[in-house]
C-alpha cells in the first residue's frame, strides 16, 4: 500500500475510536451502578455477620471492583458499537463466508477490518483477569470467539450489520494479541514481585544481623 493509503486508513481507524468515546459517559454510569450494588451487598454481608474484612481481603476486593468497572465499561461500548446504536438495514440478511471479501474494496473497508482487531484487543487483556480458568488460552480463546459469533448472530438476526466470517477471525486475532500482552505483563509483574520479595527478605536479614552485632 502507498503511504497516502496507510495515512488515510490510520485517520479512519482513529476517527472510529474517537467516535466510540462518545459512549463512555453512559458506560461509566452503568459501571458505577453495577459496582455500587456489589459494594453494597458486600458491606451488608459483613454488617450482618458482624465481621471486619481483613486488609488483604479489602485490597483484593478493591482490585476486583476496578476490574469489574473496566470490564462493564468495555462491554457496554462494544455492544453500543456493534448492536445497540445501529438501525436495521434490510439487505444485511445473509452470511458472508468469503475470507477478506471486502478488504480490497476501499480504504474504509480496510479501516473496518483493523477496527475489528482493535475492538477485541482489550478483551484479551481483561478476560484472563476474570479468574484462573480464563488464563488458559484453550479456555479463553473459545470464549472470546463465542462472544464474537454471538455479536454476528444478533446482527444477522436483526439486520444490524454485515455478518462476516472475517469479523469473527479478526476479533479472535485481536483477542490473541491482547492475550499475549497480558502474558507479557503478568511475567513482568511476577518478576518485579519476586525482586521485591527478595529485597524485603534481604533487608530484614541485614537489619537483624546489624541489630545482633550492635547488641554484642
Amino acid at each position: 500500500m502507498r503511504k497516502e493509503e496507510i495515512d488515510r486508513i490510520k485517520e479512519l481507524v482513529t476517527a472510529q475510536m474517537i467516535d466510540s468515546l462518545g459512549y463512555l459517559p453512559g458506560a461509566f454510569r452503568l459501571s458505577s451502578e453495577v459496582c455500587l450494588v456489589i459494594i453494597s451487598v458486600a458491606a451488608l454481608f459483613f454488617l450482618v455477620r458482624c465481621k471486619k474484612p481483613s486488609i488483604i481481603f479489602a485490597f483484593r476486593f478493591a482490585l476486583r471492583i476496578i476490574w469489574l468497572f473496566t470490564f462493564v465499561t468495555y462491554s457496554y461500548c462494544v455492544l453500543q458499537l456493534t448492536i445497540l446504536s445501529r438501525t436495521p438495514v434490510p439487505w444485511y440478511d445473509h452470511i458472508d463466508w468469503a475470507f477478506l471479501s471486502r478488504w480490497f474494496d476501499n480504504n474504509e473497508q480496510k479501516a473496518f477490518y483493523i477496527a475489528n482487531i482493535v475492538m477485541f484487543f482489550p478483551l484479551g487483556v481483561l478476560l484472563p483477569m476474570a479468574g484462573k480458568p480464563m488464563r488458559h488460552i484453550l479456555i479463553a480463546a473459545p470464549v472470546a470467539t463465542v462472544c464474537s459469533i454471538g455479536i454476528e448472530a444478533v446482527q444477522l438476526k436483526y439486520h444490524l450489520g454485515a455478518c462476516q466470517l472475517d469479523d469473527v477471525l479478526l476479533n479472535s486475532f485481536g483477542f490473541l494479541l491482547g492475550f499475549l500482552v497480558y502474558l507479557a505483563l503478568a511475567d513482568i509483574y511476577g518478576l518485579l514481585s519476586a525482586i521485591a520479595k527478595f529485597l524485603y527478605r534481604h533487608s530484614k536479614e541485614l537489619l537483624k544481623n546489624k541489630s545482633s552485632h550492635l547488641q554484642s
